[in-house]
């Protein structure tokens, strides 16, 4: 069984990022979120994907789809010099326009992760096809799928949704958030997503629902 992890960072200072990312080199992936360092250069941000390449996940947004505080130059600019970079770049589809027209507008060849979000529902299967259809129109190396689970039923369709990427044999993460879509990242993981979030502590966990790598861990070997 191959699990690939990644850890969320959400922290406010550069040390503490350089720190975390050294201290934990278990880890498949890191998924950096950018908006919440106080102290961000764009040195730091070449620096980090010189060296981790595709390990490298950078994220603009803010937790819950709040107003990001970045300046449009600064986001700008760190896309720019991710250009032929191996570094992912995690951009919302219905948030994140402006940076994917940039992207375009300017022949960039950037690695994306194209990603919806939903904080408070999982929409029906024809609306959540409708959006990977407008995905498409950017073409991104992983598709991203995270909803809120309000019921069982939800967290079914987003693991048939996964299934029926993967008999396409498109990459991608699909996922649900709450306590409904735990499951969702367990057997998500088990059926074909690309990456599972999971924070060293519940604490820091970047979206609700997440299980930390050690639980994690410990269910796959149960399984």
């Amino acid at each position: 069984m191959n699990i690939r992890y990644c850890l969320p960072i959400v922290k406010n200072k550069k040390e503490k990022i350089v720190a975390i990312i050294k201290n934990n080199q278990d880890y498949s992936y890191f998924e950096l979120w950018l908006d919440y360092i106080k102290d961000l250069d764009v040195e730091l941000v070449k620096q980090l994907a010189d060296q981790m390449g595709e390990k490298l996940i950078l994220v603009f947004r803010r937790k819950n789809l709040e107003a990001v505080q970045l300046n449009s130059k600064k986001r700008q600019e760190i896309i720019s010099l991710l250009n032929n970079s191996l570094a992912l770049l995690d951009l919302d589809i219905f948030n994140q326009k402006e940076e994917l027209e940039y992207i375009r507008a300017n022949d960039l060849k950037i690695k994306t992760i194209i990603s919806y979000h939903n904080y408070d529902q999982t929409p029906e299967d024809e609306k959540l096809y409708a959006i990977l259809d407008t995905m498409k129109q950017y073409t991104p190396a992983i598709f991203k799928i995270a909803t809120k689970c309000n019921s069982q039923k939800d967290a079914l369709r987003l693991l048939e949704l996964l299934l029926a990427m993967k008999e396409k044999h498109v990459k991608c993460i699909i996922l649900g958030m709450g306590n409904f879509g735990m499951v969702t990242r367990i057997f998500g993981s088990i059926w074909g997503n690309e990456m599972i979030f999971a924070p060293i502590t519940k604490s820091e966990e970047s979206a609700e629902g997440q299980l930390t790598k050690k639980q994690l861990e410990k269910i796959f070997e149960l399984l």
